[in-house]
């Protein structure tokens, strides 16, 4: 797999990696709808805003927010990992009717 960088499109690497029988693929794009973490991300950030910033206002120190992720991570309910294991293969298909377009995921 190639990430695109000018190395990977050098004519002589493209040729050695030929001559050699490897004909790598194209590095995928940036997929965020089938990664099941962005959205364990968004229930983390839901959570210390409720908890931690209902004062718009209001400001975490470093060591305030280390915590608050920690408390977050700790309190994500185990159904709710199991959720977004389930979705992906809707995930999957959703990306796949899309042409590799946008998905409500």
């Amino acid at each position: 797999m190639q990430d695109g960088a000018p190395s990977h499109r050098n004519l002589l690497t493209i040729e050695e990696l030929h001559d050699r029988g490897i004909y790598p693929i194209d590095w995928p794009p940036y997929s965020p709808d089938l990664n099941p973490i962005e959205k364990v991300w968004d229930w983390i950030k839901d959570w210390i805003g409720d908890r931690y910033l209902k004062d718009y206002d209001r400001k975490l120190s470093y060591d305030q927010l280390r915590e608050a992720v920690r408390a977050a991570w700790d309190a994500i309910p185990t159904s709710f990992l199991d959720q977004q294991i389930d979705l992906m293969q809707k995930r999957c298909q959703a990306v796949i009717d899309a042409q590799g377009g946008h998905t409500p995921y």
